[in-house]
C-alpha cells in the first residue's frame, strides 16, 4: 500500500528556520566560502544585505527520509489486525502466521498476483484437462487434472494456491483446504483521475469518482459519470443489469479500463457508491462547475429591440436552464404549434441543444433521447400530448432512470386551456417553459417555471414564438447559424414592424421565405403528430442546399396548387353581413365548402379567404365554421378572443373552449350547440 504522509515517495518536503540568518531572512555579510555553493542570484541578495541562502523568507524547506515507511514509500495498516506496518506488506508478522486467503478485485491484473499465495476463486469450468477457476473478472488459471484429488463443480467456491505463472500468462494452480481462515480482499493501487485527463491513459487502469446522471441498457449496463471537469460513459458487460444498487444522481467510483471506440469511454472492472463526507465534497463540486458551464453566451440580440431588451434576464434564465439540462442529462421535451411560427422555434432550441449534446455528451446516442421534438396540432398543450409525453417518460424512468424532464412549450403554453396538461406533468416532477406570442393569461404562471411572452414587457404577438426562440436558441449555443428561422417565422406569421428586420437578415426575399413556410405547413401537415426532424430539417437548409431549394419549390407549388383549389370553392359559401356597428361579418361554412382531412386545414384556409376579401372593408372578421368548431380572423377590429371564449363559457352550456390571439384565434363546442354559440359570437362582436 503506498505510504499516504509521503504518497509513494519515500521522502517528505520539511521546512526549518535558516540557520544563516537565524530566521530574520536579512544578512549584515557571509561567508565567502560559500561563493561556490551559491548562484549568482544569491551571491547579490547577500551584498544586499538579503540572506541568499532562504531567500529573504527566514526558512529552508529540505528533504527527509519519510518516518511512517522509513524510505520505502510503502505503508498501512495489517488487513486483519490494523497493526502499522513498513514496507510492502498487507500482513504484520504475527498476523502471517494465521490461516488466510486473499480474494482479488476485479481491478486486479497478473502482475499483482503473488506466487505461493493462497486466493480465493469460483470454479468455472470443468474440463478434460483439468478445472478453470476464476480468480476476478480478469484472471484465470488451471488447476491440471493430476492435481486434483476431489471432485469439483461449476460456481463452486475454492481456495488455490498460485503454484507458477508462465511467460505466455496462463496460471497454474493447485487446490488448497483450510478451516477458519480469514479472507483479505486486494484492491489494486491506481491513480485517481479527473474525467478531462483519462484520455491520456489509454489502456490503462484508472480510478473516477462522480455523480451516475444517466443509465442505458444495450448490451453492456453504460453509465454516464460526471465530474467537475467533464462527461465519460462507463460500460459494464454483464448479462442483465449491471449494479443494481447504482441509481442515477448516485456518487461513485468507478475502477476501469480507459478504452476509445467512438469516444473515450470506461470498460468498468469495479464500482461502489460514495457516502459520507467523500460524497458531499464531489457532488459540492460537480454542482459548483455544472453552475459555471451553464451560464448562457449573450452576444447581442440580432436586431435591435426594447421588447427584447426587456425579455433578455428571463431568456437568459431559460438558457441556462436547458444548458444545464444538457449537462445534467436531463431529457428536454420540446412542444410546439405545427404552423410555420411554431416549427421555426421548436427547431430552432432542438438544434441548439442538439449540437452541444453531440460536443459534450460522451454517448454519441444522446441526442436522440436528451432532445425531443413533438408537435402539437391544438394551439395549446392539450391532454392528448401530455399523455403521450408523460408515458414516455414514466418509461424512461423505469427503464433507464431518466430524469422527468423539462417541457419546452413553443407557440402555445399561454392560455388558461395549457393548465390542465401543464399540471399533470407537474404531478410527476417535470418543470415547464413557454415560448409563447399568443395573449397570455395570469392564471397559468403560477405552474411555469419561466414564461417568455413579448406581452408581459409591453409587446405584442409580431414578437413571433420563432423570434423568441431563434434569440433563445442563440444563448443555448451561438455557434449555430438560425436567422433564415427567424425571417420563415416572421412571414409565416405574417408580422410587422421592427422585427421584419429579420428577413433582411437572412439574404432571401419575402416571397422565398413564404414558400419555405408553405413547405414547412404542407409537409406538417401529412406528417401529423411525427416531428420527422430530418424532413423539417432539410426544408430549413440544415442538408444539402440544391435539395432543399428542389424541395421547397416542390412542396410550395403542391400547397398553393391545394389552397387555391379550397379557397375557389370556400368563396361561393361565404355570407356576407354588415353589424349595426359597421363590422362586416363573414361566414364561411367549411363543412360543406371544404375538402375535410386535406391541405389546407380549417385555419389555414379561413385566413387565405380573409386575406383575399380584407382589403374591401375597413373593418371586417371573418369566422369559418364546422360541425363543432370556428376560426376567427379579423382586421382592423379591436378583438379579445380569449375574453370573448370566456363569455361565451359562462353564457352558453355548450363546452366552449379555446383561445389565441387577440384578434386572431378558434373555439371548439358541442355540435348541437353550434347555432346558439355562433349567434352569440356575432352578437357579441356587433357589440364592439
Amino acid at each position: 500500500m503506498i505510504c499516504k504522509r509521503c504518497e509513494g515517495k519515500g521522502y517528505i518536503e520539511v521546512e526549518e528556520i535558516c540557520k544563516v540568518c537565524n530566521g530574520t531572512g536579512k544578512a549584515k555579510s557571509f561567508d565567502p566560502k560559500m561563493t561556490s555553493e551559491l548562484s549568482k542570484e544569491q551571491i547579490e541578495m547577500f551584498l544586499k544585505g538579503i540572506c541568499g541562502a532562504c531567500r529573504g523568507t527566514g526558512k529552508i524547506k529540505r528533504l527527509v527520509i519519510c518516518n511512517e515507511c522509513k524510505g520505502t514509500g510503502k505503508a498501512g495498516r495489517c488487513k486483519i489486525c490494523g497493526a502499522k506496518i513498513v514496507g510492502d506488506h498487507d500482513l504484520c508478522s504475527n498476523c502471517k502466521k494465521k490461516p488466510h486467503a486473499y480474494l482479488l478485485r476485479n481491478s486486479c491484473g497478473i502482475e499483482d498476483l503473488r506466487l505461493n499465495r493462497i486466493y480465493v476463486g469460483k470454479v468455472s469450468a470443468v474440463t478434460d484437462i483439468g478445472v478453470f477457476v476464476q480468480l476476478n473478472k480478469r484472471l484465470r488459471g488451471l488447476i491440471h487434472k493430476r492435481n486434483l484429488k476431489d471432485e469439483l463443480k461449476e460456481e463452486e467456491t475454492v481456495l488455490v494456491r498460485v503454484a507458477s505463472i508462465r511467460p505466455s500468462g496462463e496460471i497454474d494452480l493447485t487446490l488448497e483446504r483450510m478451516d477458519d481462515y480469514v479472507v483479505i480482499e486486494i484492491k489494486k493501487d491506481v491513480p485517481i483521475v479527473k474525467i478531462s485527463d483519462i484520455e491520456g491513459y489509454l489502456g490503462k487502469v484508472v480510478e473516477v469518482r462522480g455523480k451516475v446522471v444517466h443509465v442505458k441498457l444495450t448490451k453492456a449496463t453504460v453509465f454516464t459519470i460526471v465530474d467537475e471537469t467533464g462527461s465519460v460513459n462507463a460500460l459494464a458487460f454483464e448479462d442483465e443489469r449491471a449494479y443494481p444498487e447504482i441509481d442515477v444522481n448516485d456518487i461513485v467510483s468507478i475502477v476501469g479500463i480507459v478504452r476509445k471506440r467512438e469516444k473515450v469511454q470506461i470498460e468498468v472492472l469495479e464500482m461502489e457508491k460514495l457516502l459520507g463526507s467523500e460524497a458531499y465534497e464531489i457532488q459540492r463540486s460537480i454542482q459548483r462547475e455544472l453552475e459555471r458551464r451553464s451560464e448562457p453566451t449573450f452576444v447581442g440580440f440580432l436586431i435591435e429591440s426594447e421588447i427584447l431588451e426587456r425579455l433578455k434576464p428571463e431568456m437568459m434564465a431559460v438558457a441556462k436552464e436547458l444548458r444545464k439540462a444538457v449537462f445534467e442529462s436531463r431529457p428536454i421535451i420540446i412542444r410546439h404549434h405545427w404552423d410555420a411560427d411554431g416549427v421555426c422555434g421548436g427547431v430552432a432550441i432542438e438544434r441548439a441543444l442538439m449540437d452541444l449534446v453531440e460536443r459534450f455528451h460522451p454517448d454519441p446516442e444522446a441526442k436522440y433521447y436528451l432532445v425531443r421534438r413533438r408537435i402539437s396540432r391544438a394551439p395549446f398543450y392539450e391532454l392528448e400530448d401530455v399523455v403521450k409525453d408523460l408515458d414516455e417518460s414514466l418509461e424512461d424512468a423505469e427503464r433507464y432512470g431518466d430524469k422527468i424532464p423539462i417541457v419546452v412549450l413553443v407557440d402555445n403554453g399561454s392560455g388558461i386551456e395549457d393548465i390542465p396538461a401543464i399540471r399533470q406533468f407537474l404531478t410527476f416532477g417535470a418543470d415547464v417553459i413557454t415560448i409563447d406570442h399568443h395573449y397570455p393569461d395570469d392564471e397559468v404562471d403560477k405552474y411555469l417555471l419561466y414564461h417568455i411572452n413579448p406581452y408581459k414587457v409591453g409587446g405584442d404577438s409580431n414578437y413571433t414564438a420563432g423570434i423568441l426562440s431563434v434569440e433563445i436558441a442563440r444563448m443555448i449555443n451561438p455557434d449555430v447559424d438560425l436567422r433564415l428561422l427567424a425571417g420563415v417565422s416572421v412571414i409565416g406569421d405574417k408580422a410587422e414592424g421592427e422585427v421584419e428586420k429579420y428577413v433582411e437578415l437572412t439574404g432571401l426575399s419575402r416571397d422565398e421565405l413564404q414558400d419555405i413556410a408553405l413547405a414547412l405547413e404542407f409537409e406538417g401537415f401529412y406528417l401529423r403528430f411525427r416531428p420527422s426532424s430530418y424532413i423539417i430539417h432539410e426544408i430549413l437548409g440544415f442538408g444539402r442546399k440544391d435539395r432543399q431549394k428542389n424541395l421547397v419549390e416542390m412542396l410550395s407549388s403542391y400547397a398553393k396548387e391545394a389552397i387555391e383549389s379550397q379557397v375557389r370553392t370556400a368563396m361561393e359559401g361565404l355570407k356576407v353581413q354588415e353589424l349595426p356597428n359597421g363590422i362586416v361579418l363573414v361566414a364561411l361554412d367549411l363543412e360543406n365548402y371544404s375538402r375535410r382531412f386535406t391541405f389546407p386545414p380549417p385555419g389555414k384556409l379561413t385566413g387565405e379567404v380573409h386575406d383575399r376579401i380584407k382589403s374591401r372593408y375597413d373593418r371586417i372578421v371573418t369566422i369559418g365554421y364546422g360541425p363543432d368548431f370556428a376560426v376567427i380572423r379579423s382586421e382592423g377590429v379591436e378583438l379579445d378572443i380569449p375574453r370573448l371564449v370566456r363569455e361565451l363559457q359562462e353564457e352558453v352550456n355548450a363546452g366552449v373552449e379555446g383561445g389565441g390571439h387577440l384578434i386572431v384565434g378558434s373555439i371548439k363546442f358541442i355540435p348541437a350547440k353550434r347555432k346558439e354559440v355562433l349567434a352569440r359570437l356575432a352578437s357579441k362582436i356587433g357589440s364592439i
